[in-house]
C-alpha cells in the first residue's frame, strides 16, 4: 500500500510540474438583459428591456503547461445580472418602469489560449459557467416601490450558459478582458413585478481587471 501511495505521488508531481498556475482577484463592470419573449404580441409591444449596470468580483484559477498557450481557468464569482424596463401593459395609460437586480454566486470554466509578445499577452477564452442566485429586488420607480427577492421565494435558483471574450495581459500578471455570457436557462419563474414571460434567458457583457499573484 505505502508502494502505491509513493507511486501515486510521484505520478502526480509529474503531472503538475510542468504546469504554471496561479490565483488572482478579478473585478469588473456588468451590462446585463435579460432576453424575453411572450406568448401575446400585446404584451411583447407594450415592454421593453435594457441595460443594467452591476458588478462581478471573485477569485480565478488560471493553469497552463509552460511549453504551451493553451490552458484552463476555473473562478468563484459574485455576479449581479438583471435588465431595466418599461411596461405599459399592466393598466391602460399607466407605464411601470424601474429595474430588476439578482445576485448570483457564479461558477465560470473556461478554456483560454494566449500568445505571447515579449512582456504583453493576447488570450481568448470560450467556456460555460453555473451560478445560483442568492438575492435580488424589483424597484418601480415610479411608484417609488421595492419587491425583495429574497433566498427563499426563487422558485428556480439555478441559471447556466456559455462565455465568450479576450483580451490583454501585461507580465502575466495583470489582464484587461471583455467577456460575452449568454444563458440557456429559462429563468422567468423568478420574474416579479412584471408580465411573466415565455422565456427569459440572462445576457452579460463584461469588462473586467484581473491581477495574478
Amino acid at each position: 500500500m505505502k508502494n502505491k501511495n509513493c507511486y501515486f505521488l510521484i505520478a502526480l508531481l509529474l503531472c503538475t510540474s510542468g504546469l504554471y498556475a496561479q490565483l488572482g482577484i478579478k473585478a469588473g463592470v456588468n451590462l446585463a438583459n435579460e432576453i424575453k419573449s411572450f406568448s401575446q404580441a400585446y404584451i411583447a409591444a407594450g415592454f421593453s428591456s435594457k441595460n443594467l449596470t452591476g458588478y462581478q468580483i471573485g477569485l480565478i484559477y488560471q493553469a497552463m503547461p509552460k511549453k504551451s498557450g493553451l490552458g484552463c481557468e476555473i473562478g468563484a464569482l459574485l455576479s449581479q445580472k438583471g435588465s431595466t424596463f418599461s411596461d405599459s401593459t399592466n393598466i391602460a395609460n399607466v407605464i411601470k418602469q424601474g429595474y430588476k437586480e439578482l445576485n448570483y454566486v457564479e461558477v465560470p470554466f473556461n478554456i483560454r489560449y494566449r500568445i505571447l509578445l515579449g512582456f504583453i499577452g493576447v488570450y481568448g477564452i470560450a467556456g460555460v459557467y453555473g451560478a445560483y442566485a442568492l438575492s435580488g429586488q424589483t424597484v418601480d420607480e415610479k411608484t417609488n416601490s421595492i419587491q425583495k427577492e429574497n433566498y427563499q421565494s426563487f422558485m428556480d435558483h439555478v441559471d447556466y450558459g456559455y462565455n465568450l471574450g479576450g483580451g490583454l495581459e501585461l507580465f502575466k500578471k495583470i489582464q484587461f478582458g471583455f467577456n460575452w455570457s449568454q444563458g440557456l436557462k429559462n429563468t422567468s419563474n423568478s420574474t416579479t413585478g412584471m408580465p411573466t414571460p415565455t422565456n427569459s434567458t440572462n445576457r452579460v457583457y463584461n469588462i473586467n481587471l484581473v491581477y495574478l499573484f
